[in-house]
């Protein structure tokens, strides 16, 4: 199965995605989230505009677009970046018969019915962070370890993008679980992944510490790879194939891909 994961950003999608055993593209507008993503996994990341793409020749999508407009954990005003246009009606509407569309829980329970709520702590027999996240779209219920719920206890609460201001005294970071500020690399374990070696050659015009910021940024603001992955692995579990129904009124047809998993069949109107 090819599929295009879109607002790549660091790659870390995509990466759990490839561990499922998939082929992978990845697509980010992002360049400093491109540079990044290019040393995750495959490298397999174009840098483009997701709305520009020809996604006809995929079996299936990924979707991440921006949060930074829909997230609880923003408290200073509008977004700046340019690259934070909200595209969650968009990812929504693409026609791929199967869709992932990952994004933010928002305040307000009418907000977040557009898909099924998760917990990344539903995704490892040990789990390491709450993480609460919104999947949308077309796609076969992944394996989980535990029922979902909010918050588990005695568990770090979700790694965030600006996790570099985390300090002892903090309350929103996962840094109050920890009593300090987490380094980069403790923020990788919890999503799932190991730092790059490349991505701690700090590029020619930044500062340590601003570099280092962009890499708490883009850890905190990627999907879990442990979780895609389980998504993925999810049509490793089923078998597929097509089958024709006529109807005899009308004498017109209509082809059907049924995926038979072990829980029963789902049929879908090709």
């Amino acid at each position: 199965m090819k599929i295009a994961v879109l607002f790549d950003g660091a790659g870390l999608a995509r990466l759990g995605l490839e561990q499922a055993g998939y082929e992978c593209t990845g697509f980010e507008l992002d360049p400093t989230k491109h540079y990044l993503s290019q040393m995750v996994g495959s490298g397999n990341c174009k840098l483009a505009d997701v709305r520009d793409i020809d996604l006809s020749n995929f079996d299936a999508v990924w979707a991440s677009p921006p949060c930074q407009q829909r997230s609880s954990a923003r408290t200073q005003g509008n977004p700046t970046s340019p690259y934070s246009e909200d595209l969650l009606t968009w990812s929504l509407g693409l026609p791929n018969n199967i869709l992932w569309v990952e994004n933010v829980m928002v305040q307000g329970r009418n907000n977040n019915d557009w898909g099924t709520k998760y917990n990344a702590a539903q995704f490892l027999e040990n789990p390491i962070q709450n993480r609460n996240r919104i999947i949308g779209g077309r796609y076969l219920e992944p394996e989980t370890f535990r029922d979902y719920t909010r918050a588990y206890p005695e568990i770090c609460p979700c790694i965030t993008a600006s996790e570099y201001k985390g300090c002892a005294s903090d309350k929103r970071r996962a840094s109050r679980y920890y009593g300090r500020r987490l380094t980069i690399q403790e923020c990788a374990f919890h999503q799932g992944f190991e730092i790059p070696d490349g991505w701690l050659e700090i590029p020619e015009g930044y500062t340590r510490a601003k570099w280092y910021n962009n890499l708490y940024e883009a850890i905190g603001n990627g999907v879990p790879v442990y979780m895609a992955k389980a998504f993925g692995e999810a049509y490793n579990k089923s078998k597929e194939f097509d089958f024709t129904v006529k109807n005899t009124t009308d004498d017109s047809s209509y082809t059907y891909c049924v995926i038979m998993t072990k829980d029963g069949a789902i049929a879908s109107l090709k």
